[in-house]
């Protein structure tokens, strides 16, 4: 679940989860799929940390905070 609050327009965006295409990660960051790529063998998803609802504008994460939450993992795909 997606506890993140700004507008209405994130809220409306998030609330069917099976089509949503924000996530949740278990260390707690807020994540926006942006696109995929296909192949014979896999289906490759790339993912972009939320820092600003799409919608409003409100920052909804810090970059050093989901720094710190994603330490270990492969940051240059995290954030910008």
């Amino acid at each position: 679940m997606i506890n993140f609050r700004c507008c209405q327009g994130f809220q409306d965006a998030v609330q069917i989860p099976a089509v949503s295409s924000f996530k949740v990660e278990k260390n707690g960051v807020l994540f926006l799929t942006i696109g995929y790529s296909k192949t014979d063998s896999e289906t490759s998803w790339y993912e972009q940390a939320v820092i600003f609802c799409p919608f409003c504008g409100k920052q909804l994460q810090n970059p050093n905070e989901i720094a710190l939450k994603t330490q270990g993992d492969n940051l240059e795909n995290l954030l910008l």
